[in-house]
Parts: structure tokens; sequence; C-alpha cells
């Protein structure tokens, strides 16, 4: 009797987690996309923008933030409403998200590196990055797929029947000790190469006399990028280091700090720049010009008299002139 209380209090447990980790990817996505949308569009207009290897990694990162909150909206809907479905379509969903969210720290990381090969490095700069974008971002989604194709070939098993299995939820394939290996040196390597690209960019930031007392600015930056970084990647390598059910409270608040920093980085990356600031200013002011000379003309084409009859000349010239003829005829300004 206790035994099957525990069981269906964990089952309980277990889909409000699903729901809350489900509302939380649901206000990442809606945020994140609403944001994205308006720096794709903007640098898309601009050709300047376009030719920048800075903000095709920004569009890029901010790309693969919306889409793994979509599919994590999915695989926490479907598993906190208990929809019967074979294993694999779990396991399809589950590797997809995970693929898309190693995409987001590399790119992450990528962002880190173009900014250090451009300040470090400014002469060999173009000819290196832009030659090689294409290919980088696509051998990056080739490894992320391989390796998720990896983990759901560990999560099949020995018994092949387990793929087509109907039930109505599954256990995690990250639960595997290959999976956590490999996303936990993944994790570090990313990490390190970062931390070595900010390392570098300290130091010639600091040997052209960027980071004295007075650049407050300067510092503000690394400190926010920092944090920034710190909160996408260590979350993540607790989640994958700690088990669910030992550490609840520390993977629930790893998985929170991670859902904040993913709705940050659109801010971050994003609207802090400087460059994009004015271009979505200017895209602002200019849409707000052209609503304001549309209305304009909307209230001139109906405030303006249509032609009229003898008649109806000969009533209106014996009646008190209206706001058109008055500011027409009367206003000696016009």
């Amino acid at each position: 009797m206790n035994s099957s209380n525990n069981s269906l209090n964990d089952t309980t447990k277990g889909k409000e987690i699903e729901i809350v980790q489900a509302s939380l990817y649901l206000v990442d996505f809606i945020f994140i996309t609403a944001i994205g949308l308006l720096i794709f569009k903007t640098v898309r207009q601009n050709s300047e923008m376009k030719k920048k290897v800075q903000y095709f990694l920004l569009c890029h990162h901010l790309l693969c933030c919306s889409l793994f909150c979509c599919f994590g909206v999915t695989y926490n809907t479907i598993r906190a409403l208990g929809v019967k479905s074979p294993q694999i379509v779990f396991w399809i969903i589950f590797g997809v998200q995970v693929a898309i969210g190693e995409g987001v720290l590399i790119t992450l990381t990528l962002m880190a590196l173009n900014r250090c090969f451009a300040v470090c490095w400014p002469f060999r700069y173009l000819s290196l990055v832009h030659s090689v974008k294409h290919k980088v971002m696509i051998g990056v989604w080739m490894i992320t797929m391989i390796k998720s194709m990896c983990l759901l070939i560990e999560g099949i098993g020995k018994s092949p029947e387990d793929i087509f299995e109907v039930v109505p939820s599954c256990s995690i394939v990250l639960g595997g000790l290959f999976a956590r290996t490999t996303g936990i040196t993944l994790i570090l390597f990313l990490l390190t190469i970062i931390i070595i690209s900010y390392c570098l960019l300290y130091r010639e930031g600091k040997r052209a006399g960027h980071f004295n007392s007075s650049n407050s600015k300067a510092r503000k930056t690394i400190i926010i990028h920092g944090l920034q970084m710190s909160f996408l990647l260590f979350p993540p390598l607790i989640i994958i280091a700690g088990k669910r059910d030992h550490y609840f409270i520390l993977n629930l608040t790893a998985f929170v700090v991670f859902s904040l920093a993913q709705c940050f980085s659109p801010v971050v990356y994003g609207l802090r720049n400087k460059e994009l600031q004015i271009k979505l200013f200017n895209r602002q002011k200019t849409s707000l010009c052209t609503h304001y000379m549309k209305n304009d003309s909307d209230i001139e084409q109906s405030e303006r008299p249509e032609q009229l009859n003898d008649s109806e000349l000969t009533d209106t010239r014996c009646c008190t002139p209206g706001p058109y003829f008055s500011k027409r005829t009367f206003d000696p300004s016009v």
C-alpha cells in the first residue's frame, strides 16, 4: 500500500515538474522569438550588417535558442500529459533538442572566438573567418546530430523491441554513462575555449589601454558577458553530472537559471550592441514617421470636400466656413 502511494506521489510530482519546465520553455520561446525576429529583420535589411560574421553568429545563436525552447515545450508537454507513444518518438524529440542545445553552446563559443580573432589578429581576420564561416556551421550541425544519434543508439540497448514499446513516458536517454561523459567533456571543452578567448581579449585590450580606470564600460561589458556565459554553461553541466532524483532541488535551480540565461541572450548579445541599437532605433523612428505621414494623408483626404454641384455650392457659401475652408482661406500662414 505504501509503495503504491509513493509511486503515485512520484508520478504526480514528475508531472508537476514537467508542467513547470514546459511553462518556462514557453515563456523563453515567446520572448526569444519576438526579440530574435526584430533582430533578424534589422540585420537582413542592412547590407553592411549582413556581411559581418558577428551578426551571422548572433542570428544563428538566437535561432538555436528559439528552436531549443520549442522542442522543450513539445517534449515536456507530451510527458506531462502522459501521451502514449513509442519510445522512439520521445528519443527523437529529445535527441533533436539535445543537438540544438549543443548548437546554442557551440555558437556561443564561436561568438567569443570571432571577437578574439577580430581584436587579436585583425589583418588575418577577414580572410580567415569569412572563408570558413559556412563550413564551420555545417560541421557544427553534423557533429551535434551524429552525437545525438549515438545517444539514441545507446538508449535502444540490447533489445530492438524497446524501440516500438508504447509507454506514457520514458526515461531520459541522457542518463547513460556515455551520454553523461560526452556531454560533460563537450561543455568543459567549450568552456576552456571561451576562457582562453577572453583572456586573450583582456590582454590585448589592456595592452592597448582600453581597460584603464576611467573605462568603466569595458569592465562592465566583460562582467556581463562573463556572467551570461557562466549561466549558460554551468547549469547544463550540473544537470548532466547530477542525477535528477538525488539532487532534485539543485537540478531544478540549475534549469531555472539556464532558462533565464536564454531569455537574456537576445538582450546581452543583441540589444546591448551599439551598432544594432542605432539601426533598431532608426528603423523604429522611420516606421513611426511613415505611420504618422500615412495617417496625416488619410485625415487630409477625409477632410477634403468632394466635388459639389451648383445647389450644394450655393448652400455651402451661405453657411459658416468649415475647418478645411477656414484653414486654407483665412489662415495667413498657409
